[in-house]
């Protein structure tokens, strides 16, 4: 799990683990309390391209650029580009302990109507507003044109955090007090990490948007990523949903340097199943500046990641292909093959949703969704709800997080 950050904790111990940091990438300072915290280094980091190194960026840009290829090849790439995008909101607020599910996600899309007090639909609420916080900021990227700053990571926070656990820590604004990333075990607290306070955080902050703004003539752009997710998180800059943010952060940076002109990568599935090397590599470039480790660590996601995420075209691909050839074979209407696709995007639909998705009336949608159930694509679930619920469940089952 990840370490808990307590915001105005008082009586905190010393830090147990100072001793560790024995090539720091920083410096110490007093923070509230007279307790050490740590400030990071001005970016850019001195590290060595070492041939394994140079080898796994080789491999990482490789597959990264065969996974542009294939996305080029889409005829409407948005209808699988959100489907990958959900399951990342799920995945990087997984890492971050809340539990909400894929389908619970798509349930409440197609639904609608989020009550506020059950638990797990407040849990739900998060990922909803990842999702939001996202897609937003990637409309301004690729749509309007606009440039990843600190303006924008902002706005971004404000979404995510709104209405949710850790609304009332100042959404939207950068934290003006300290934090303390805490591991507690039992009774027991022991301070692992304390980032810089909070009076040295806009420079940081001015140094690291200075650094993802620029060029990738003297840093290959997955390699910035790397960096550029380390240095985010050293610097804690709100008071809660960092680890989302710089998440969320890499995309955005891979779309804007058009190193794929839509947002198909995504690495919360990596660092979540190799969640104790994640955190593990940033908390060792803050203690031994191990900067190639991290960069390797980082270019295997976007290795395994484009694999995955080719892997996953393909498979939705051949689906949608089938699904249109068992259409045209029963003569199915126009309305019906558009529902099929957008069933890609999100697997369960009602008649009322399928009408506000085609653009036409109720009947008409209903024929829509009958012919997908005459198919053998659609088939009426058991959820309780004012209209009937269908899914369909191969789709449903190729876009599961597992």
């Amino acid at each position: 799990m990840e370490p808990k950050i307590i915001k105005g904790w008082h009586n905190k111990p010393s830090w147990n683990n100072l001793g560790e940091f024995t090539k720091p990438n920083g410096k110490f300072e007093d923070g509230e309390g007279g307790q050490p915290v740590f400030v990071p280094r001005m970016l850019p980091p001195i590290f060595a391209y070492d041939h394994k190194l140079v080898m796994l960026l080789a491999e990482a840009e490789r597959k990264v650029g065969e996974l542009k290829g294939r996305g080029s090849e889409l005829e409407n790439p948005h209808i699988l580009i959100r489907a990958h995008l959900k399951k990342e909101a799920v995945l990087s607020s997984k890492i971050e302990g809340t539990l909400a599910s894929l389908e619970d996600l798509n349930r409440q899309e197609a639904i609608g109507d989020i009550d506020k007090k059950d638990a797990a639909d407040k849990r739900l609420r998060e990922v909803v507003n990842y999702v939001n916080a996202l897609e937003e900021s990637l409309d301004q990227v690729r749509d309007s044109g606009q440039r990843v700053s600190l303006d924008m990571l902002r706005k971004a926070h404000g979404k995510l955090m709104n209405g949710v656990r850790g609304g009332d820590k100042s959404p939207g604004e950068f934290r003006d007090q300290q934090n303390w990333i805490i591991k507690t075990r039992g009774t027991a607290h022991e301070i692992i990490y304390a980032p810089p306070p909070p009076e040295k955080v806009p420079a940081l902050l001015g140094n690291l948007e200075e650094f993802f703004q620029g060029d990738s003539k003297s840093m290959p752009v997955l390699i910035q990523c790397a960096v550029m997710h380390y240095q985010f998180e050293a610097i804690h800059p709100f008071r809660d949903g960092n680890g989302r943010i710089g998440r969320l952060l890499l995309p955005l940076i891979l779309c804007e340097k058009g190193t794929l002109p839509e947002p198909w990568l995504y690495l919360s599935a990596y660092f979540d199943e190799h969640r104790d090397q994640y955190y593990g590599g940033l908390l060792a470039v803050s203690q031994k500046s191990k900067w190639s480790e991290w960069i390797k660590f980082f270019l295997g996601a976007f290795i395994e990641q484009a694999d995955e995420t080719i892997r996953s075209i393909q498979e939705l691909l051949a689906l949608m292909k089938e699904y249109k050839g068992a259409l045209l074979n029963k003569n199915a209407s126009g309305n019906a093959v558009i529902l099929m696709e957008r069933l890609f995007s999100n697997p369960y639909v009602t008649i009322p949703k399928a009408s506000q998705l085609l653009g036409v009336t109720y009947p008409s949608a209903k024929n829509a969704v009958m012919a997908l159930v005459d198919a053998g694509i659609l088939e009426q679930t058991n959820i309780r709800y004012r209209s009937k619920v269908f899914v369909a469940g191969e789709i449903e089952k190729a876009i599961r997080v597992d």
